[in-house]
């Protein structure tokens, strides 16, 4: 009887926090998935080396993760974590009250008592001058013990609990540190023993269809995008520097979003991709039947043109990433493993969801679910787990005669191109673009060439998914004046004067919240 193989793609991402006036972080996510899920993911798989998945990690994330393990990130909250409490000021104290406890609460505040008996003071700002110093520096500790991989948090500091000292904190910091350092070597080893592939995004998480075509999908779309040239660089790119910093050239293409279309087959193919994954409404947008008697189709790979398309099934990924951390974890991994196996055997099913974002609202990381999962599949000779391009090279593929436009998020674009917010941050690009190509020849070739970096950073998918009514965040504000930052970036270095109403902001719905761009660079 043939194994039922199962494959798990996590997908790495953090959108560029990284601030190219100030030369600072904005935002400290790829610090604190970092310290976190980035290493303790794989790190994990220690445990279960038969249970082979693999990882996607953005070439945009990987460079982050670089700059804070060389110690070269200027990260303003990092810093103030581990400030020692005598030299904080006023403000600084009111930042640590306002800025280091996390979300959710349940999983990662109500579990430690003292941690989150101070977010409960905190929550009647009548009593934010009752902090002591103690309190202060116990709120700094735990924010980094909170974001720390589950297996490698010091458990005498955990049990200590309260009254920790400034050398607990520098010794915490070393070890944060450490972790971070180790982010990429345990990548590489765990890939070298054969226990994970690396694949990868388009480097800055474009949305390749958009870039390629904006009206790939809607043909009444008002803003006129069509850019391969940036597509191929920003693919062409992240091969390059995946192979440089892992030693082997990526095979696997997780496009950003799980973005897809013909163009984007044939593109990945050319520059040297052999597989790429999205997800099932794609397969049925493309004229494959799906419904429940041919459900069976999903289960099998299939052949575009010259490379190999992997379709996730959305129900069990959406099922990790949304539903089990509410149940006990050995009855939500008997459940996944249950329905993992009501499939055909010899069927292949793809699991694919973000690798860190998760774990959060899991108890304990996640890592109890995850080694109840990793350890059923790993002792059921009925199950196997592969990497992708295992996948691949075990299974014949069915030839598929179109491969519909789409992403993850009902087969479409909307978030990324269907709003007038939308429109006029893609209408910047274009702009923005023209401006740069006229000025080729003209100014620096150094110059030039940084302004061009900064038009691929502008191209990434995270700063249109906050724009428009789908998305919003307390963080609305930074996320826009980013984006135009880099916009505003890409006329200095061209030597042309920032364009006329590139300060206002583009998302209209901020409440009054408005941050201001930085002034051009020297």
């Amino acid at each position: 009887m043939q194994p039922i193989l199962v494959s798990f793609l996590w997908h790495m991402h953090q959108p560029f926090y990284k601030d190219p006036v100030r030369q600072c972080y904005v935002m400290p996510w790829a610090y604190l998935h970092g310290t976190k899920d980035y290493f303790g993911m794989p790190a994990l798989l220690e445990e279960f080396p038969q249970v082979h998945q693999t990882f996607n990690l953005v070439p945009s994330l990987v460079l982050q993760l670089e700059e804070y393990a060389r110690g070269e990130a200027r990260d303003a909250l990092v810093e103030l974590a581990f400030k020692p409490v005598d030299q904080l000021t006023a403000e600084d104290r009111s930042q640590v009250i306002k800025q280091l406890f996390p979300v959710p609460v349940r999983t990662m505040l109500q579990p430690f008592p003292r941690y989150f008996e101070l977010y409960e003071r905190r929550s009647d700002s009548s009593r934010h001058q009752a902090f002591s110093d103690q309190d202060i520096r116990d709120i700094q500790v735990w924010w980094t013990l909170v974001w720390m991989d589950q297996d490698r948090r010091p458990k005498d500091l955990v049990e200590k609990g309260r009254d920790f000292t400034e050398s607990d904190k520098i010794a915490l910091r070393r070890l944060a540190g450490q972790i971070i350092n180790d982010i990429i070597p345990e990548y590489r080893r765990m890939q070298e023993r054969g226990v994970i592939e690396i694949s990868t995004t388009p480097f800055y998480h474009p949305i390749l269809p958009i870039l390629i075509d904006s009206r790939v999908d809607d043909r009444n779309v008002p803003v006129v995008v069509e850019l391969p040239f940036d597509a191929r660089e920003q693919l062409s790119r992240a091969l390059t520097f995946m192979r440089d910093r892992f030693g082997v050239t990526p095979q696997g293409l997780w496009p950003s979003e799980g973005s897809v279309s013909n163009d984007v087959a044939l593109l990945a193919s050319s520059v040297g991709f052999r597989w790429l994954a999205t997800d099932e409404g794609i397969l049925s947008k493309s004229g494959v039947d799906l419904s429940w008697d041919n459900r069976r189709r999903l289960y099998q790979p299939y052949k575009r043109a010259d490379i190999t398309v992997f379709f996730r099934d959305r129900t069990l990924s959406d099922l990790i990433g949304f539903q089990y951390m509410n149940a006990p974890a050995s009855e939500s991994a008997r459940d996944l493993i249950r329905r993992v196996k009501e499939v055909p055997n010899g069927s292949h099913v793809l699991i694919a969801l973000d690798g860190e974002n998760p774990w959060d609202y899991y108890p304990n990381s996640g890592r109890d679910f995850l080694r109840r999962l990793f350890e059923g599949i790993q002792e059921d000779s009925s199950l196997e787990a592969v990497t992708l391009s295992e996948a691949l090279n075990r299974l014949p593929a069915q030839n598929l005669d179109w491969l519909a436009p789409g992403s993850w998020a009902n087969a479409n674009f909307q978030i990324w191109i269907g709003h007038p917010e939308d429109h006029l941050a893609w209408r910047w690009i274009v702009r923005a673009r023209e401006a740069l190509m006229q000025r080729k020849g003209q100014v620096p070739e150094e110059n030039w060439h940084l302004a061009y970096e900064e038009l691929l950073v502008a191209e990434g998918s995270d700063w249109m998914w906050w724009f428009g009514n789908d998305f919003s965040s307390d963080d609305d504000a930074i996320f826009d004046a980013l984006f135009r930052q880099h916009i505003g970036n890409i006329f200095h270095f061209i030597g042309l004067p920032e364009p006329e109403g590139l300060n206002e902001p583009i998302k209209k719905s901020l409440g009054g919240r408005k941050t201001a761009m930085a002034p051009p660079p020297p």
